[in-house]
């Protein structure tokens, strides 16, 4: 399946069932990237959970940060 940007590595696994060059299934994984975050946020705060936000993932760390963010004030 053609090449990918380099942002997508890791992040999305397509698994492809193929009949020659036509696609007949297709299986996308999502969520490829499985930091265990909910298991290391158990045990600290608001704030000190807040920097695992950043590391989940390395292109959109600002967004995850604004979600997290969202999550706690409501």
């Amino acid at each position: 399946m053609g090449p990918q940007h380099p942002a997508t590595h890791g992040v999305l696994r397509i698994f492809l069932e193929l009949d020659g060059e036509t696609i007949v299934r297709c299986d996308p994984r999502i969520g490829y990237l499985h930091r265990g975050v909910e298991k290391l946020s158990e045990n600290l705060t608001y704030s000190q959970a807040m920097v695992l936000t950043d590391r989940l993932d390395y292109i959109a760390s600002a967004a995850n940060n604004v979600g997290y963010c969202l999550a706690v004030e409501e």
